[in-house]
């Protein structure tokens, strides 16, 4: 398979990064067949057989000398023209032309670069282009408001269109991407909308991809966004646990048992608790006949005993009161 080459990233584009990431001489070593734009975002870029055709915002087509510019962002491949040409039909619009490429074209699967040219009549095509852009740049989404679009009916063209994997985000580009030259050179650009009754279409698969990036200052002190890396590397620590990622883990279920474990005998004292409170109040409302104390018994016992000695004492008294009275009686004479 065939290797692709690609300068600068649609994510630099996107932040407005215009100024030249290579030379045209030099990107077109790398190959024949490519779309792209050029210094300054300056039109949209068609490398067609070993010529690099510019579709200006002016609405003309125009070649590009070597040595007169150099290429902001592109992609390029040296395209195998004796593969087989298949056909596709009733092309209504540009997401049926997706739809139909992605059931013939891509038949190793989403996740290889594919780079396809397209010939056939043209019911009707409209393609953009914008104009140079000066310093300081603007971001992408604020010129795109900008391009210029340009229609054109019944007329004989090529599309050259480059396919990346999705899983590369904003780094190549999205998916599908057209650029249209027509058969005369005078008319170009890139594609946002088309009908054809038929398409002839030639295909490579690409399993070789080589970036050059962007050696302004701008791009070296550019904060790109890190949320794509956070995702995959947050992806990656899920697929790969660590030793302690699985202590963490394998604790988890263990802690939350013990939880509700905890919480269950809390549950269940609770309503003993309250089942207990219950029989205390039902035992209050029946008032129990207390029982004696041995206390109590022993000084119950002791009042009989207390009561003879009380009546022993008495009598003793008595007789003392007896005796002592005839001997009182003779001292009281005497």
């Amino acid at each position: 398979m065939a290797r692709l080459f690609q300068a600068s990233t649609i994510a630099a584009l996107e932040k407005g990064h215009y100024d030249y990431t290579i030379s045209i001489e030099y990107f077109m070593r790398n190959g024949d067949t490519g779309i792209g734009t050029y210094n300054g975002h300056n039109g949209e870029a068609i490398f067609l057989d070993g010529v690099a055709y510019n579709g200006c915002a002016s609405g003309e087509v125009k070649v590009m000398d070597y040595p007169q510019t150099g290429v902001t962002f592109g992609a390029i491949t040296k395209f195998n023209s004796e593969v087989p040409e298949f056909k596709i039909e009733n092309v209504t619009d540009l997401e049926t032309l997706k739809r139909l490429l992605n059931e013939q074209c891509l038949t190793l699967g989403p996740n290889y670069f594919y780079v396809a040219r397209i010939h056939g009549h043209f019911n009707d095509v409209t393609v953009c282009s914008s104009y140079k852009q000066r310093k300081p740049f603007r971001p992408l989404d604020v010129v795109r408001k900008e391009m210029r679009s340009y229609t054109y009916k019944d007329l004989d063209g090529l599309l050259v269109a480059i396919y990346a994997p999705k899983y590369l985000g904003n780094v190549s580009f999205n998916g599908w991407c057209f650029h249209f030259l027509s058969d005369d050179k005078l008319k170009g650009g890139k594609i946002t909308k088309l009908s054809a009754p038929s398409l002839r279409v030639k295909i490579n698969s690409i399993d070789k991809w080589e970036i050059k990036l962007p050696n302004s200052k701008g791009f070296m002190a550019e904060p790109f966004s890190d949320e794509s890396v956070d995702s995959t590397e947050k992806s990656e620590a899920e697929a790969n646990p660590t030793k302690e990622d699985k202590k963490v883990t394998e604790e988890a279920p263990a802690k939350e048992e013990k939880k509700v474990t905890e919480e269950k005998e809390t549950t269940s004292s609770e309503v003993k608790k309250v089942e207990n409170e219950d029989e205390s109040e039902e035992a209050c409302s029946i008032k129990p006949v207390p029982k004696k104390t041995k206390i109590e018994k022993e000084d119950k016992k002791a009042e009989p005993s207390q009561k003879v000695d009380a009546k022993e004492k008495d009598e003793k008294k008595e007789k003392d009161v007896k005796k002592e009275s005839p001997a009182s009686t003779a001292k009281k004479e005497e």
